[in-house]
């Protein structure tokens, strides 16, 4: 086993993108883009068995008032949601006895970067769907569980709709009934100002990152990252939202109400509409 900070970004990209559960998050540009902005150090660690990349590891350092804090992913606030370890395309399909062997060496391979960073704390969200976390509780992390949900677009749309509850369903005949339509855009003016209102808001007075972390972000992924705008039937916009289109469909950054309007779960339904559609 061994450790490495990988500094080739084309072998990073071409790991994570063969990588079941990697995501847009753990991609170079994305990860070099939210360390520059979050005033963290973006580390792309790689874990190897052997001459095998196993599993990368993209970590954020930075030292506060004297101590070491190694984050996955940094503190975003409902901008980076889950990051961590990235297990190798070989990983999902492998027999039982080889997976927890794999996480062995990754369990290894974190310890070794442990004692290089040696942080007084240490967090990682890993990515939904990394369920085998024993070997990170026997090594002393603390456990939780968070939850998301994932919707399987193989059915029809029409098993799709009826599978939503009949409350939902109602809600999405009066907004359709009212003329609301949906619409990818190219200014990130509206979407910005709405998100950072509600993050201000008393109930919740968070600071939103710049908005030029986003510009950049989606000057690095003009095609997996867009801005979709919900609009009544006089054009008004009533809903904002950011999607992620790479591997899968991930609702990202969004959804305030606007003006009081409850069209968040409608906005929903068109997002999963285009999902379908895209395939």
């Amino acid at each position: 086993m061994s450790v490495e900070e990988i500094s080739d970004k084309k072998a990073w990209d071409t790991f994570v993108d063969a990588a079941p559960s990697g995501l847009l998050f753990h991609r170079w540009d994305f990860l070099k883009v939210t360390g520059r902005w979050t005033g963290y150090t973006a580390l792309p660690y790689g874990i190897y068995r052997g001459e095998e990349l196993i599993a990368a590891c993209p970590l954020f350092h930075k030292r506060i008032c004297g101590l070491s804090i190694v984050l996955s992913p940094p503190p975003l606030q409902a901008v980076v949601p889950y990051l961590g370890v990235v297990m190798g395309r070989d990983y999902n399909a492998a027999k039982q006895s080889r997976r927890e062997s794999m996480l062995q060496v990754v369990a290894e391979g974190l310890r070794d970067i442990s004692d290089d960073l040696t942080p007084d704390y240490f967090s990682m969200n890993l990515v939904p769907g990394f369920c085998d976390i024993r070997r990170f509780s026997r090594d002393g992390y603390r456990v939780g569980i968070n939850y998301t949900y994932a919707i399987d677009l193989t059915p029809p749309l029409e098993v799709l709709r009826e599978n939503l509850n009949k409350k939902l369903r109602a809600n999405i005949r009066k907004f359709e009934k009212d003329g609301y339509f949906m619409e990818q855009g190219d200014d990130l003016g509206p979407f910005y100002e709405a998100v950072s209102r509600r993050f201000s808001s008393p109930d919740m007075n968070v600071p939103l990152i710049t908005r030029q972390y986003f510009e950049e972000i989606f000057g690095a992924y003009p095609d997996h990252v867009h801005v979709y705008y919900l609009y009544d039937r006089s054009g008004e916009i009533k809903g904002v939202g950011t999607t992620q289109e790479y591997k899968r469909y991930i609702l990202w950054v969004g959804g305030p109400k606007i003006d009081g309007t409850p069209a968040n779960e409608y906005f929903q339904w068109l997002q999963l509409m285009d999902a379908k559609e895209k395939g």
